[in-house]
């Protein structure tokens, strides 16, 4: 299994040649404007790499992924955090279910929460540290890089 990470600018962005199992990390712009703006013919399916803290919380995320993923191809997003990854990751991948959720961990406390509509298609959640990538079956460790993307493997 591989991830890749492509770090790009908005001017980059409509011209990149996606390929699956790939997450689109922004340097220069609002990557959940950017994107939303791209032509729903834009090759996919694609990913979001997003970083969340205290300013942009994993419920904020998941409310901009889920409207993303109404608007194109979209199979996975990266949850990154400098501490607690598994606990945001755990709160996006909560609220894309559609359901009401309960939940409450060490980043967030959730009542009876949604966020609806539920994407049209399931999204793979994945945390991440920034060295590695992991979900709940499956650690990724950085393979490579150079300018402007990152490989994990396993």
């Amino acid at each position: 299994m591989r991830l890749l990470r492509l770090e790009c600018t908005l001017a980059q962005l409509s011209t990149l040649d996606v390929v699956p199992h790939t997450a689109v990390r922004l340097v220069d712009a609002d990557p959940f404007v950017a994107l939303a703006a791209l032509d729903p013919s834009w090759s996919g399916p694609w990913g979001v790499w997003a970083k969340v803290g205290a300013d942009y919380p994993a419920s904020l995320l998941a409310r901009d992924i889920k409207t993303l993923a109404h608007l194109g191809a979209l199979s996975l997003v990266v949850v990154e955090a400098p501490s607690d990854a598994s606990a945001h990751a755990a709160v996006v991948r909560a609220l894309l279910e559609g359901d009401a959720v309960s939940l409450e961990n060490d980043v967030a406390t959730l009542r009876g929460a949604t966020n609806l509509p539920a994407p049209p298609q399931t999204i793979a959640v994945w945390a991440s540290d920034g060295l590695v990538v992991w979900n709940d079956q499956t650690r990724l460790t950085l393979a490579q890089d150079g300018p402007g993307w990152t490989e994990f493997s396993s």
